[in-house]
This record gives C-alpha cells, structure tokens and sequence, in this order.
C-alpha cells in the first residue's frame, strides 16, 4: 500500500494510479463548501414541458368555465412559446 498526502488530506493507493482520500483536511472540506454541485440541467424538452405546464397552471387558476378554461390553454401555450423564445 501507498500513502502521500497534500493540501486535500490523506490519500492510499494500491496500484499508484488510483488514489483513495481516506482523511479530507479542513481544506478539503472548505473547498467543497465553497464549490456546491451545480444543479443539473434540464433537456430542452423537459425545460419546455415545464415552462408550457407553469404557464398553463397560473391562467387555469381563475378559470371557472369551459370558455375561460380554453383562453387559459390557449394563453398558457402563447406565453410558454414566448418565454422559450419562439
């Protein structure tokens, strides 16, 4: 077994090539503090889906009849194809 150590703590190797932290330094762990994971990205069809149902749900809130119901739709899907750039 191998073992070195650096700014990031305690590492132990078998073969040289891969390398297990096995004691993070408080550098270590401030790093990660500073440097959350990114959220992960949407597709665009996902993206898309969800814009059309926001947009969709905030005009259907007030709807009450069948009529108010389609301009609801019909309002929601204009607003979602602008907001996507379209």
């Amino acid at each position: 077994m191998m073992e070195r150590t650096d700014v990031n703590g305690d590492w132990e190797s078998e073969d040289g090539i891969t390398w297990l932290l096995v004691t993070p330094s408080a550098a270590f762990y401030a790093q990660l503090a500073a440097d959350p994971e990114p959220e992960p990205q949407l597709s665009p069809e996902v993206h898309a889906a969800q814009t059309i149902s926001d947009e969709i749900t905030v005009r259907l809130d007030p709807a009450g009849t069948i009529p108010e119901i389609k301009a609801a739709i019909t309002e929601g899907l204009a607003a979602a194809i602008v907001s996507l750039g379209g």
